[in-house]
């Protein structure tokens, strides 16, 4: 007899950005570390560019290995496996996805760190967003844990 599907399989998210460098990379890294249970994270960009090294360095500095983490363009499928797209940026009606009714679409307001960069060495930036975006997915994650009970 044919197993039954899984009808109650972990949502998806996908975190949404211009070019999945900085924001939505550290995003799906900490929905990974802080939600396993709960979701299944991925990222992408409009357009794919090259993971920012000083958002991969905050990473490090909480002690979080980003090996898996590489920068992707969206696609067709991506977005066929999304239940909830959360874009960072300051303007999402610059993120054209769209109109679905297989997922949730949130924004959440972020510019990105380059913007406030004194140069090409400054972290703190990084830093700030980082706590941003970690201090936004524990919310999403007791908010979630808080509808399954």
């Amino acid at each position: 007899m044919p197993e039954k599907p899984d009808l109650r399989r972990k949502p998806h998210i996908l975190f949404l950005g211009h070019t999945n460098t900085a924001r939505t990379l550290v995003a799906e890294a900490y929905a990974r570390q802080l939600m396993p249970d709960l979701v299944e994270a991925r990222s992408a960009g409009l357009q794919a560019g090259k993971a920012q090294p000083r958002a991969l360095a905050v990473l490090r500095e909480e002690e979080m290995e980003s090996p898996a983490l590489q920068s992707k363009a969206l696609d067709r499928d991506l977005l066929e496996w999304a239940d909830m797209v959360i874009t960072l940026c300051t303007d999402p009606a610059k993120l054209p996805l769209p109109a679905a009714e297989s997922f949730i679409c949130k924004n959440w307001p972020m510019d990105p760190p380059t913007r406030f960069a004194a140069d090409g060495d400054d972290l703190e930036p990084f830093r700030r967003m980082r706590d941003d975006v970690k201090r936004r997915v524990r919310l999403l994650a007791n908010s979630m844990r808080l509808m399954q009970r």
